[in-house]
């Protein structure tokens, strides 16, 4: 069994684990981080099959864009989360998994025969990311548009959750601003009265 073989294992035992703790844990912002490993791991997938445009777009479109999207709604809903594991855990965990995030990506980039491969399809004057478009744009139009609709319910649902909540919105009234004076908002405090 070469270099390869072991780091295809690796990286799709990687994603499957991700998975089903994604599905298993309770803390949304958890899940979210284990959502961008899983990404990782699928762009390191995507970069083993000589697909580099897909692995960089995966990475930056999903992680650095949508993921980003996901933590905002969840920071605007502001979930309340019991806090029971110590941090020391979190630092070990968050260590761990980077050791073996830069071990891929060591393995991907230093044993992955680059060289050697053969693009058959194409001619060469077309690239593999105008091909992308070209495809993506005539034949997957349909479930482009459909995906950026969800994503767009996605955002007015969980505004609209966030403001159904009343009691919990801090809300300023502009008349009591201005009928402030220097009086009631400074407070002078001297030595002996702390």
């Amino acid at each position: 069994m070469d270099i390869i073989s072991i780091l295809f294992y690796l990286v799709t035992s990687v994603v499957i684990l991700s998975s089903i703790a994604l599905i298993a844990v309770n803390n949304t912002v958890h899940a979210a981080l284990l959502l961008v490993l899983i990404f990782f791991n699928t762009a390191i997938l995507w970069l083993m099959m000589n697909a580099e445009f897909l692995a960089i777009v995966l990475v930056l479109v999903y992680v650095g864009a949508v993921l980003v999207l996901f933590l905002f709604v969840i920071m605007l809903l502001d979930i309340q989360v019991q806090k029971t594991v110590s941090k020391k855990l979190y630092l070990i965990f968050s260590v761990v998994i980077s050791i073996i995030m830069f071990a891929e990506l060591y393995m991907v980039i230093f044993y992955h025969d680059f060289e050697n491969t053969v693009v058959e399809n194409l001619s060469q004057d077309t690239s593999n990311t105008y091909e992308i478009g070209l495809l993506l744009f005539t034949e997957h139009i349909f479930s482009f548009e459909v995906t950026a609709f969800i994503l767009l319910v996605a955002i007015i649902a969980a505004i609209a959750i966030n403001m159904s909540d009343r009691e919990r919105a801090l809300r300023q009234d502009p008349a009591k601003q201005i009928l402030e004076t220097k009086k009631s908002r400074l407070k002078i405090i001297k030595d002996n009265e702390i």
